[in-house]
């Protein structure tokens, strides 16, 4: 055929005529294109226009449908490309392949991260609540068996990552660590290695200087809370027997005032005086059954295993230690030595106390309070703060102590 007999059509984008063999029909809405105006997806072969809306994925042009149901947007290099993205959790963010190289893959919640992850980095540092790494003793005697471990409960809110990253110098140090506590809402627990009195008092100034650190410059809480506390543990191989357990138990639960005001606090929940109170039926000397009596009872609390509270003032259910849990939280160092004292005082005041004395009255808070004053060179600050909170005028508290 001529081609004056070929009926030429125009181009719909630039109105060119073009021969019909050389004209391309569009995949959508018919238009008629020259090959100049025509594009093709290179994936799916679908024909448009030049104003359709296309995008270059991998180095090839791809339709909006190939586009929109096929590729992926990365947020990182704002490019198309045909692979998976993978979610970036602290970016809210999603990443092509190559970019997502550069982030951090968290093998603990499966998920990647631009900076790392907070979470589970932190969690790195304190250690799940069931943690018990071997104990590293620490003494300035080489014959010494009365040791003690404190627990101090923080709270540090949004700090929580900051707080336990410079907490955490203390397990280098091998002075203490950092374990989860579930009665708390977002902080942790220091827990020391086991220490004596004069090694606290006198060579673990680092683990004062961190706790300082900790209340000034971290801004943690702990004593205006509802949740923290401090706990003491004492070895059990420190007491000089089942006798002397005793004596400390009736020292501490007979002076229930004395102790809560210098722990600053009382908690029926977690640190339970009345634990230790037992109800039997007298027996009569002719036999028969008589009234019920109520008393104190340590029997349950001396040997481990034994049935007794956990959540008691004085904690007896660990096989290694006996722990005082009645201390109001706290991050100054001071109270922390108060109760340090306390519970060492505690201890030693009863040690040699013989039953006649205990008969006379040795258990009564005025004895104790006479030979804590006594040694005001070895606790210091438990007599500051017996002073402080005017310990002297609790004439009706020095009356509590009962056989």
């Amino acid at each position: 055929m001529d081609t004056e007999d070929v009926v030429m059509v125009e181009c719909a984008e630039c109105l060119s005529d073009i021969n019909p063999d050389d004209a391309y029909e569009t995949s959508y809405g018919s238009k008629t294109l020259c090959s100049d105006c025509v594009r093709s997806c290179d994936r799916c072969g679908d024909i448009g226009d030049e104003n359709d809306n296309w995008a270059e994925v991998d180095s090839e042009n791809w339709c909006q449908s190939c586009t929109e149901n096929r590729a992926y947007w990365c947020d990182s290099c704002e490019e198309y490309g045909s692979d998976n993205t993978v979610y970036i959790q602290d970016r809210g963010a999603s990443w092509c392949v190559p970019c997502s190289e550069d982030a951090v893959f968290c093998d603990d919640c499966d998920e990647y991260y631009a900076d790392g992850c907070d979470l589970c980095d932190n969690n790195r540092l304190i250690h799940d609540y069931s943690y018990r790494p071997d104990p590293i003793f620490h003494s300035t005697e080489k014959n010494d068996r009365l040791y003690f471990g404190i627990e101090v409960e923080v709270e540090a809110g949004r700090n929580l990552a900051d707080a336990s990253e410079y907490a955490h110098q203390l397990e280098g140090m091998e002075l203490a660590y950092l374990k989860n506590d579930g009665s708390l809402n977002c902080g942790f627990e220091v827990v020391t290695h086991p220490m004596t009195h004069d090694f606290y008092k006198n060579e673990a100034q680092e683990l004062w200087n961190v706790l300082e650190g900790l209340r000034t410059v971290q801004r943690v809480k702990s004593w205006d809370t509802g949740t923290c506390g401090v706990h003491i543990h004492i070895s059990r191989t420190g007491f000089n027997g089942g006798a002397h357990m005793h004596r400390f138990l009736n020292l501490v639960y007979s002076n229930e005032s004395f102790y809560s005001t210098l722990a600053g606090r009382t908690s029926s929940r977690w640190a339970k005086f009345d634990d230790v109170w037992t109800t039997e039926r007298i027996t009569n000397d002719d036999g028969s059954r008589g009234d019920w009596k109520q008393y104190r009872s340590f029997r349950n609390k001396i040997q481990y295993g034994n049935n007794s509270d956990r959540y008691s003032a004085i904690n007896t259910q660990n096989h290694a230690t006996l722990e005082m849990r009645i201390f109001r939280g706290t991050v100054n160092g001071n109270t922390i030595k108060s109760y340090l004292d306390l519970a060492h005082a505690s201890v030693e005041y009863t040690r040699t106390l013989t039953l006649q004395q205990v008969k006379n009255g040795a258990l009564n808070v005025g004895e104790f309070m006479t030979y804590i004053e006594s040694h005001t060179d070895l606790y210091p600050e438990l007599n500051e703060r017996m002073v402080r909170l005017s310990l002297r005028d609790m004439s009706a508290s020095r009356q509590e102590a009962s056989v």
